[in-house]
């Protein structure tokens, strides 16, 4: 079966396990070659359910957590899911695309499917690519690079350019991971593994602007199935043009003009019209800033305020950014005191 992992038209790649890592355990000798000691015998009719472990979506840990693309420029995501219970090695796949999450809200994690149990008198089977306890399965595939499992990696081949071909991924999970390595790191035998998804295409100003959504999938063994929502924001570079800060008697007139990212591709920057702005000031570095004025740009992006009351000291300005564009804190202009 085929699954596909898109960022809108951004297929997923992963990390795979990396040198160093604790080694796969090796493959248990056929039948006709295991020694009498190994063999194990059959299960009694009767005998007591074994426990499953339970299929859990830990968390969903996306880098970076907000990202932010230039007119020329482009960002890389990560997506790692910490997970177990999952079998296969496409039982975590992910699915990245714009737009808000059903029901706009984040699925809050961890996330559990309900408890199940193996059939009585069996012994559940080993999950593909992983051994009991939580040891490691077997290596990827070569050729998609390599990680640890806490969080150090490499991305797998170059950016591409958007483009409406999905291309099939090839998911891996990463060793699990070891005691001491990483902030929050799963104890050693509880079964949990990483999984790390690195698009072969960058998010970029021809992607839209504003909330996506990462859907993680996990399945079990017996066909149980988890679905996980996490949203983020995708924005665009803004700044400041032209800023002047003039004294003229008792007040000081700040001028300039707010620019973002074209929205239209035409050009690098455009002006920002109808966004409101808020100008700083403080006597000195050794004060805190405080905000004195806030004005709207025009239709041309263009701001100007007089401020009365204040005539030297240092002045800058502040945009808080939208959902689609990030905030921006201007440079700082010193203005002698009369």
């Amino acid at each position: 079966m085929t699954i596909r992992v898109l960022l809108a038209s951004l297929a997923a790649g992963a990390a795979a396990l990396p040198a160093g890592a604790v080694p796969p355990a090796p493959p248990a000798p056929p039948a006709s070659q295991a020694s009498p000691a190994s063999q194990a015998s059959p299960a009694l009719t009767g005998a007591p359910a074994a426990a499953v472990e339970d299929l859990t979506i830990r968390s969903v840990t996306l880098r970076p957590p907000a990202p932010v693309v230039g007119p020329a420029d482009s960002v890389r995501m990560v997506v790692e899911v910490v997970a177990r219970g999952v079998a296969g090695p496409e039982g975590v796949t992910i699915k990245v695309e714009p737009g808000l999450p059903p029901g706009s809200v984040d699925t809050f994690f961890p996330l559990t499917a309900p408890h199940r149990q193996a059939r009585p008198g069996k012994t559940p089977a080993p999950r593909p690519g992983g051994g009991p306890g939580g040891a490691p399965g077997p290596a990827p595939r070569p050729g998609h690079g390599h990680g640890h499992g806490h969080g150090h990696g490499h991305d797998r081949g170059p950016a591409l350019a958007p483009g409406p071909a999905p291309v099939r991924p090839a998911p891996a999970r990463l060793a699990p991971a070891r005691p001491g390595t990483g902030t929050g790191a799963p104890a050693p035998g509880e079964g949990w593994e990483t999984w790390r998804f690195v698009p072969e295409k960058s998010l970029s100003r021809w992607y839209p602007a504003g909330p996506w959504t990462v859907t993680v999938n996990a399945g079990a063994a017996d066909g149980t199935r988890l679905t996980g929502y996490r949203g983020f924001l995708l924005k665009r570079l803004t700044r400041f043009g032209g800023v002047q800060v003039a004294r003229q008697g008792p007040a000081v007139r700040v001028t300039g003009v707010l620019n973002r990212v074209d929205p239209q591709g035409d050009l690098d920057y455009a002006p920002f019209p109808g966004q409101p702005v808020e100008i700083l000031h403080r006597p000195g570095r050794e004060h805190d800033w405080t905000t004195v004025a806030e004005v709207m740009t025009d239709d041309h992006g263009r701001l100007a305020r007089t401020v009365q009351g204040r005539t030297g000291g240092e002045w800058r300005l502040r945009f808080e950014g939208t959902s689609r564009y990030a905030p921006r804190v201007g440079v700082v202009h010193r203005v002698a005191a009369g």
